[in-house]
């Protein structure tokens, strides 16, 4: 069974895309950091800076929505016939090394734009799929540093997934803990909550325990059901 966290980094793959950049594609969004608040007033009067940087949203966003297209384009059965209307793959490491190849571009290309950022995520969950860990780390950390709060929390959330993939279980504890304490739109309190009782159960099923009876009782059903399911593998008693 894959972990929680790896099964809703996939998830939240499309949920971002959806919410962010192929939304941003037909109305990208403009906030800006401090830092390019603060080059947008020195280069001001140069003139031309608010149109370039509107150009570079539609030109990341446009970029990204192709490479989501090569991200979810259809597996086919070698020699099968070919959709010409329809790209498609025949294996999922050519389609995901594609695609890979595509956001990093844009990543690397507009930088400093919403879209490069989601991006940048994008390649680096890729990464942590094709068991790239040391590259997805990387990637994440950026991505984490990006000064964009929801995206942070998401790639943080990707940097547990390559700590626990490589045997770094505080390190990925140590993430978990700061997130439940700093909850964001993107990642709920109680989502960090469910994926670190997954890391404990290996580890210390008394804490998981623990953190399912917490969560068994959460007004949300869809978290309580879930942490009831998680108790059941524990093979301990289920409250009602």
């Amino acid at each position: 069974m894959q972990s929680y966290t790896r099964h809703q980094l996939k998830e939240d793959r499309f949920q971002e895309v959806t919410r962010g950049a192929i939304a941003q594609a037909q109305a990208h969004r403009t906030q800006l950091t401090v830092a390019l608040i603060f080059v947008l007033v020195v280069v001001i009067a140069g003139g031309g800076f608010g149109y370039w940087r509107n150009q570079q949203d539609d030109l990341a966003s446009a970029a990204v929505g192709q490479a989501m297209n090569t991200y979810a384009a259809p597996i086919v059965a070698p020699g099968a016939p070919a959709d010409p209307n329809q790209l498609s793959f025949t294996s999922i490491a050519d389609r995901d090394k594609q695609a890979a190849q595509q956001f990093q571009a844009i990543a690397d290309k507009y930088p400093h734009t919403d879209s490069g950022k989601n991006a940048l995520y994008m390649a680096a969950a890729v990464a942590l799929d094709a068991g790239q860990y040391s590259d997805a780390e990387a990637k994440f950390k950026r991505v984490a540093d990006s000064g964009n709060k929801d995206l942070s929390a998401l790639a943080k959330m990707g940097l547990a997934s390559v700590y626990e993939a490589t045997n770094r279980t505080q390190d990925a504890i140590n993430i978990y803990n700061d997130l439940i304490k700093k909850p964001t739109e993107s990642v709920s309190r109680e989502r960090v909550q469910l994926a670190l009782a997954e890391l404990y159960e290996k580890k210390d099923p008394a804490q998981a325990k623990k953190i399912y009876d917490q969560l068994a009782a959460d007004k949300s059903p869809a978290i309580a059901q879930i942490a009831k399911q998680r108790q059941a593998t524990l093979g301990g008693p289920t409250k009602p």
